[in-house]
């Protein structure tokens, strides 16, 4: 037990009404914490004590019977009591050394008191000390109170609350706010040299695993949780300062989720008008959409993705790993040099990029999309992430081209599995199904296809191309393709081989093998 409302039993030793008290034994247990002072001098003593509390004594109703005496100590240690103050000059004449011997044994505060001390003294001077510090702390919790509203109303950032929580609590602390899917940490002096060289994301783990967990939780919604990683020199935290602290935090998460529900609600509430509403001006929808930072005459792409948490997840690390999940990706997309815009329709998050100006263009991007989401779901087991990404597309029905491809691509990896995640050009035939422009995009099936294969300076590559046709027309057959092309088997062998390189295709694998089939027959059909 670790109570700042009480002193222990050192901090009492050093009030003046102990003056001229000698400590006999338990040297090793002197930060035991006195609850209060129990008088007792009857043989049934041991039924009205309590725990921590300070027995003070003059064993009159023991003092001439040896067996009483013998386990008086241990009774007491048995009870949790924090300790013994006995007054030997009115009845014992000296300590036993029954008792002696069995607080040596168990490390039990035995104080003897002076003749001239008054019980009532011992009991209005501890009283006293806990009244003292109880104001204190009083005045304490409320200048947490008023130092944390005045932060939070003046704008902090929960990173600049982390530091304060910090300073407060004296530790390493971790906020996750839940609402907003941020973290923010703060590392006390006395941690720094363990978490120095650690990147954010393993110090956070470092601090998950390490610290203890408290929800902050106002009228039964949860807003997040407070990690507090506290070592034994730091000050004493009483509940009533952290319960200020769990009930403060969330105003500002309030705050924060009030102005990003309004801003996404009404980038929401635009996104769908464009995607779903027939556009009478053009012009008009290209202003409203400069208000949210959204240049409509740039390519934008979405991925849809649907986040779940597997059975076997905690509710706090549910929390954790959801909102880290969150803002390691903001980091990861902000570093292909692309703006992010997260809608939330019902239980799928829809993400809008778009490229800035100076970056690589938007379709070379999002070709590294799928490594960032296995590295994240990698590094979140708790977590199921279904996703799909649509191709670039400008101008406002490319908006509408975007969310098709993105729904299909997300149904498609679904349907794979649960932890799957594909863009719209990794779908195969079933691009070819659904396309919104079948020209286009047979086009670009077929060119992405058979890649190397239709260059024209490439090497051999109408030789490969009619080993290819030859392939599916012999069913795979290598010695009837070589009596064919009247070349080697090996020959055949080698050509095939060379296919599969340019092509990153499997012929092995059937899905693929169709897949080369239909676009080499495409192929054929358009160059006819």
């Amino acid at each position: 037990m670790n109570h700042p409302d009480f002193p222990t039993i050192k901090e009492l030793l050093e009030l003046p009404v102990f003056s001229g008290s000698r400590l006999l034994c338990g040297e090793l247990s002197l930060d035991r914490p006195v609850s209060g002072v129990s008088l007792s001098d009857i043989p049934d003593y041991y039924n009205w004590i309590y725990p921590h509390e300070l027995l003070v004594s003059t064993c009159f109703a023991i003092h001439d019977d040896p067996t009483a005496i013998s386990g008086f100590i241990q009774t007491l240690d048995a009870h949790g009591l924090s300790g013994v103050c006995v007054k030997t000059s009115r009845f014992l004449g000296q300590m036993p050394e029954a008792m002696l011997s069995a607080a040596k044994r168990l490390e039990f505060p035995l104080i003897e008191l002076p003749e001239q001390v008054r019980f009532a003294d011992i009991t209005k001077a501890v009283s006293d000390e806990r009244l003292r510090r109880q104001t204190a702390l009083l005045r304490s919790s409320l200048s947490v109170n008023q130092m944390l509203i005045q932060t939070i109303t003046a704008g902090a950032s929960l990173e600049q609350i982390a530091d304060m929580v910090g300073k407060i609590t004296g530790g390493s602390v971790l906020l996750v706010d839940s609402l907003n899917r941020r973290q923010a940490h703060s590392v006390c002096r006395r941690d720094a040299d363990r978490f120095t060289g650690m990147d954010k994301s393993s110090l956070r783990q470092a601090l998950l695993r390490e610290a203890d967990c408290y929800e902050m939780r106002v009228d039964g919604h949860s807003f997040g949780a407070l990690y507090l990683c506290r070592t034994g020199r730091a000050p004493a935290l009483n509940d009533e300062m952290l319960a200020q602290i769990l009930q403060t935090i969330p105003l500002e998460i309030s705050r924060e989720h009030s102005v990003r529900e309004r801003e996404s609600h009404s980038f929401s509430e635009f996104f769908h008008h464009l995607v779903s509403d027939r556009i009478m001006d053009d012009q008009w929808e290209q202003y409203r959409a400069k208000a949210f930072c959204l240049n409509l005459s740039q390519p934008h792409a979405l991925l849809y993705l649907r986040i779940q948490m597997r059975k076997d997840t905690g509710h706090y690390a549910a929390i954790f790993q959801r909102t880290a999940f969150f803002q390691a990706l903001r980091q990861q997309v902000d570093s292909l040099g692309l703006d992010i815009h997260i809608m939330s329709q019902n239980d799928l998050d829809l993400l809008l990029l778009e490229a800035r100006g100076d970056c690589d263009p938007l379709e070379s991007s999002l070709l590294r999309i799928p490594s960032i989401f296995r590295a994240l779901q990698a590094d979140y087991p708790a977590l199921a992430v279904g996703g799909g990404c649509s191709r670039s597309h400008a101008g406002i029905p490319g908006l509408s081209l975007c969310r098709w491809e993105a729904q299909l691509a997300l149904k498609a990896a679904e349907d794979r599995g649960e932890n799957d995640f594909l863009r719209f050009d990794q779908l195969g035939i079933l691009r070819l199904l659904y396309s919104g422009d079948p020209h286009r995009e047979v086009g670009l099936f077929v060119q992405e296809t058979l890649k190397g294969l239709l260059a024209p300076d490439a090497p051999h590559s109408g030789e490969l191309l009619e080993t290819l046709d030859c392939y599916f027309r012999n069913l795979g057959n290598q010695r009837r393709m070589a009596q064919e092309l009247y070349v080697h088997y090996n020959t055949v062998a080698y050509r095939l081989k060379s296919i599969q390189e340019i092509t990153q295709a499997n012929l092995n694998d059937p899905a693929e093998r169709m897949q080369l089939e239909l676009a080499l027959y495409l192929h054929k059909f358009n160059t006819l």
